[in-house]
């Protein structure tokens, strides 16, 4: 049987053992396909970058290096290059205009305790691609402007302003949302 303790699931995973890579995969999947599909446009997408994020981290298991960080943070590091690698084959031509919006005031704080979880993750979905990765790099992922940089190849600058952006258009619907409810629609 199968020791449950992460440490001789990682050596199983190094030496190649199906039933630890498999442990791996059961304790693990569903977290990892989270990630991947805040940067998908279709389940199926997310399952396709989460399958081959399993075949990185499986190759690269030998690079693991316990004294850098988590195994988990470090598989979501997998996930999500192999998302942007994703995006970056199959880049989307059309993104909307967003220099106009206008600054929006503070939003009420009902508005965002009304709203679920799944309709934010749709808003921040439906954002045009680079405004959605640099988005859900920042705020989900915790990557800092340089490093959203080096990811995305793109400057500095462009992540701080692609950022600011997404904030808007979020805001934007969110505005658009709570006027929507003020009118009784």
């Amino acid at each position: 049987m199968l020791s449950t303790d992460i440490t001789e699931i990682i050596a199983g995973c190094k030496r190649r053992r199906p039933a630890s890579q498999k442990e791996l995969v059961r304790r693990f999947a569903g977290s990892l396909l989270s990630v991947a599909t805040r940067y998908a446009k279709v389940k199926s997408e997310a399952e396709d970058i989460l399958q081959d994020s399993f075949v990185l981290i499986f190759k690269k298991m030998d690079q693991f290096d316990p004294e850098k960080g988590t195994l988990n943070a470090w598989m979501r590091r997998i996930v999500i290059h192999t998302a942007l690698a994703q995006q970056r084959k199959f880049r989307y031509t059309h993104e909307i205009a967003v220099d106009t919006l206008p600054d929006t005031p503070d939003l009420a704080l009902d508005v965002y305790a009304k709203m679920q979880y799944d309709d934010l993750m749709q808003r921040i979905d439906a954002l045009p691609d680079g405004l959605r990765e640099v988005f859900n790099l920042a705020v989900f992922d915790d990557f800092s402007h340089d490093e959203i940089s080096v990811a995305l190849g793109i400057p500095a600058g462009t992540s701080r302003s692609w950022l600011s952006r997404a904030r808007k258009l979020l805001q934007q619907q969110i505005l658009n949302l709570q006027s929507h409810e003020l009118a009784g629609i």
